[in-house]
């Protein structure tokens, strides 16, 4: 038996994985924990990673460095994404990291991030001929155009939740001014991601991490979270959009009172459901599969097919 732990350090959430193999192909998660930490806020405008920001990530990474202790010496990857990687400070943070918790940290390039993404959207979801995949982090979202887990074609982009929020999003309940500048930049991204891509018509559209997950656990009202019920759900674009417009018309403490709605996501899920809807608008698709995986179980499965 084989143990082995990953660290996913995202502009929003901070997501710790441990999983073990049987020696046989066999993946069993044993530990799951996810902190929203919104390390990638003010990277936008300040181009470096906030003091109170670092302070908080280090105290939740100690926190998931004692759980993998619990487990044994048992090796653990950390990668960073587009928060960290962006950051004119990133080497100090990189440094506090491994001053105060003991890890390593990865800055990994998002090409990369793509194709774990894609081991770990793939884990547990039946393939099809041809899906797009996209990735919403806080800092940006990643899109990918797969068929049996090769990656055909892909597209970073620096539409992040977080970013987005503050570039677009200052009033709540949602200014309409505000809401039209959000959405017109991000059909402008999303146009040019599209051509990117090589204008594909994909079969499937998979959506993953916190935005497509909150997003289903609200429609079919999962509370307490259960990622077993989230995982492979199909969401219809109608659905999605009633959501979307009850969310616009409620202030941040309306929002709050939404069990389903996981706290500190309650002013970025206008950003993130915008993203969403006029993706599945770009690409002509009806219906969103949503994937409970993606990164962190990426990481483990490409290190334990390393063995």
């Amino acid at each position: 038996m084989t143990l082995f732990g990953s660290i996913d350090i995202g502009s929003n959430t901070v997501r710790l994985l441990i999983m073990k193999a049987d020696g046989a192909g066999d993946f069993t998660e044993v530990a799951s924990r996810r902190v929203i930490c919104r390390l990638g806020e003010g990277i936008h405008s300040e181009k470096r990673l906030l003091p109170h920001r670092m302070e908080q990530t280090l105290e939740v990474l100690q926190q998931f460095r004692d759980t993998c202790r619990e487990y044994g010496d048992l090796p653990i990857r950390v990668v960073a994404t587009s928060a960290v990687r962006e950051a004119e400070n990133r080497d100090e943070f990189v440094r506090l990291v491994r001053e105060q918790a003991g890890l390593d940290i990865e800055v990994i390039a998002w090409e990369e991030e793509a194709q774990l993404t894609v081991e770990g959207v793939f884990w547990k979801l039946p393939q099809t001929d041809t899906a797009l995949i996209f990735d919403i982090g806080g800092g940006s979202t990643e899109f990918i155009v797969a068929q049996d887990k090769q990656v055909l074609a892909s597209a970073g982009t620096s539409l992040g939740v977080v970013r987005l929020t503050e570039q677009f999003i200052s009033r709540h309940p949602v200014d309409a001014g505000e809401y039209q500048n959000l959405k017109q930049h991000v059909r402008e991204q999303l146009d040019r991601v599209r051509f990117r891509l090589g204008e594909p018509r994909p079969q499937r559209l998979i959506g993953t991490a916190g935005t497509v997950t909150t997003l289903a656990a609200m429609d079919r009202n999962i509370f307490p979270y259960d990622p077993e019920k989230v995982h492979g759900l199909v969401l219809p674009l109608d659905s999605i959009r009633r959501l979307f417009e009850d969310l616009k018309s409620k202030s941040l403490a309306q929002r709050l009172k939404i069990p389903t709605l996981e706290r500190g996501r309650e002013d970025l899920i206008i950003a993130g459901t915008t993203l969403v809807l006029e993706t599945m608008e770009i690409f002509d698709c009806s219906q969103l599969t949503v994937s409970e995986y993606g990164l962190r179980e990426g990481i483990l499965l490409k290190a334990f097919g390393n063995l």
